[in-house]
């Protein structure tokens, strides 16, 4: 008797769980992904299979990620255990767990979920599939070589025709050549060329008129209090005119700094912008019949 009826029980929350699911799936295709998370949600926490948990909780991150919630949507994918689970389901929790980190500006952790899954699949074909959004998440991180690296092999490995494979390839190398990696300003350099010559950080940083103007009104400040000393006022001279010239020194320091991580990022943002429309073109093609 006791066999028979926790049969019924699971059988009756098996029942239930899929019937939950189904209707989380449908309240997702129209497009009502929080009703829809929330039916997810209670899926995995009813779910005693783990391929059923880890099912729904992807489906879940789905919904947050339709909504642009990329922070929420890698907290539920954090909850993941991935005991027992196929290459296939893991491949899928992995790479959604990078997609949604890459999104979410967590490159490290992005890329150490491609790591992992390429680490615990054996299967190339597998894991490969993951390689184009690897290869955008190691131009974030700076890592062009290797990004350059990532892109050949997935499309050596995709592609079946020598002469696209080639093409292709030669494509990625000129992408990658050395003369067109960004040149990056040292911040902290800037910093200190303007700490010893008001301007010449601005000017290091290729900004030349806000250079010029950093050091033409430091000096008129400097000029203004020396004014005020030459004509006794020490008081005015030592207190404000001497503040104004600090506040102006100060405030081209901190100029400096922006301005050095300002052309960094724009650097960067160019470079990286060009190579992840190639990367997403390529993706289109393999998806084109």
């Amino acid at each position: 008797m006791i066999c028979i009826f926790h049969y019924g029980g699971f059988s009756a929350i098996n029942s239930g769980i899929s019937g939950l699911e189904k209707k989380g799936d449908s309240l997702y295709k129209a497009g009502q992904f929080q009703l829809a998370g929330l039916y997810f949600e209670k899926v995995s926490f009813l779910a005693i299979e783990n391929i059923t948990k880890t099912t729904a909780l992807i489906k879940k991150a789905d919904c947050y990620l339709a909504r642009k919630e990329f922070d929420n949507a890698q907290n539920v994918l954090s909850r993941i255990f991935y005991g027992e689970l196929s290459d296939s389901l893991t491949f899928a929790a992995r790479s959604k767990t990078a997609l949604c980190a890459y999104l979410n500006s967590d490159f490290v952790l992005a890329e150490s979920q491609i790591i992992l899954a390429k680490g615990f699949i054996p299967d190339t074909s597998i894991y490969i599939k993951a390689y184009p959004l690897f290869a955008l998440i190691l131009n974030e991180s700076q890592k062009w070589e290797e990004a350059k690296s990532v892109l050949k092999d997935y499309i050596k490995f995709k592609e079946k025709d020598p002469e696209m494979v080639s093409k292709l390839c030669n494509e990625v190398n000129e992408m990658y050549e050395t003369k067109k990696i960004p040149t990056l300003k040292n911040v902290e350099y800037a910093k200190k060329l303007s700490m010893l010559l008001p301007g010449s950080g601005q000017l290091y940083c290729g900004y030349f008129w806000e250079g010029t103007l950093s050091v033409g009104l430091q000096l008129v400040a400097l000029g203004f209090t020396g004014l005020c000393i030459y004509n006794k006022y020490y008081f005015t001279g030592a207190t404000l005119a001497f503040g104004l010239f600090q506040k102006f020194y100060g405030g081209g320091l901190n100029r400096t700094e922006f301005l050095a991580k300002k052309r960094n990022y724009t650097s960067i943002r160019t470079f990286n912008d060009s190579r992840k429309k190639f990367i997403l073109n390529l993706l289109e093609t393999k998806k084109a019949p």
